[in-house]
């Protein structure tokens, strides 16, 4: 029952009150009363009176209902902790699903009402199934309910943006993105020049990072490597001759060996931003 009281008597210190309201006094005390009726003499009036199915009544709309609703509701502390995603947070149970929300009769996205309490909402997304949400959010236009509580979009965005990068994270940790730079050896140019001179070494530089070609099969054939070798070709890498692909330049991070020792400071940043990425 949905007892609509004036809005400048709603508070903490209220509850009180509602002892000495004679609706809910009366509510309480016959509390018992009223769930048998509804639940088992009303209906089997209704339909026996109504098409002359008196079991029907009793059976269907009594005891199929009451298992139903039990079974729906005990799914909120199982099904609702065993199925589904957790698009906002994954150190506790809860978990959203659309499946256990048609059985729950709208109590499937539960991931968001554990991270989200005080939201009167269960679902945020307009075709997720929540009947209690819409229910609520109806009797607001008629004054029945009203100062409902949502919580903030940007906190909730916040929620969902930081499980995409741990779910990013975890698939990151089973690529081979190469050797991170803040673990390369440094080289000077001196020592970049006598590994190509004396140990023959087919190595060539971008943007002050070594990297090893040898093998390489170059799709453009293989004179441009050969071009390349113990050469700085980050402008002709870069757009002078062609601006590489992003998977070019992913399949380039699995061949670097070293950092040039110059510009310490910039290369010693990156390493920095590769590292927590790592």
């Amino acid at each position: 029952m949905i007892i609509r009281r004036p809005k400048e008597k709603i508070g903490y210190a209220d509850k009180a009150d509602l002892k000495n309201d004679h609706l809910v006094r009366f509510q309480h005390g016959n509390y018992a009363y009223f769930a048998v009726f509804l639940a088992f003499v009303f209906p089997v009036f209704f339909a026996g009176y109504g098409w002359g199915d008196w079991k029907g009544g009793f059976v269907f709309t009594g005891l199929c209902r009451l298992a139903f609703v039990h079974h729906a509701t005990f799914c909120v502390n199982s099904l609702a902790h065993y199925f589904g995603e957790t698009p906002y947070a994954d150190n506790h149970s809860p978990k959203n699903s659309w499946i256990t929300a048609i059985i729950t009769s709208g109590e499937g996205y539960h991931n968001f009402h554990h991270e989200f309490p005080q939201d009167y909402r269960n679902a945020i997304i307009w075709y997720q199934y929540d009947p209690t949400k819409w229910l609520i959010k109806c009797l607001s236009f008629i004054g029945q309910t009203y100062d409902l509580n949502t919580f903030s979009a940007n906190e909730i965005e916040k929620g969902r943006i930081q499980m995409i990068e741990k779910k990013v994270n975890e698939i990151k940790g089973n690529l081979k993105f190469g050797t991170p730079l803040c673990e390369l050896p440094e080289y000077t140019a001196e020592e970049f020049e006598s590994m190509i001179k004396v140990k023959h070494k087919q190595w060539i530089l971008l943007d002050g990072i070594l990297y090893d070609v040898e093998g390489f099969n170059h799709p453009g054939g293989s004179k441009y490597i050969d071009t390349g070798i113990g050469k700085d070709m980050a402008k002709s890498f870069n757009g002078g001759v062609y601006n590489h692909s992003n998977a070019a330049r992913n399949l380039l991070s699995s061949m670097r060996v070293g950092v040039l020792k110059r510009g310490v400071d910039i290369l010693n940043s990156r390493s920095k931003i590769y590292c927590e990425i790592k």
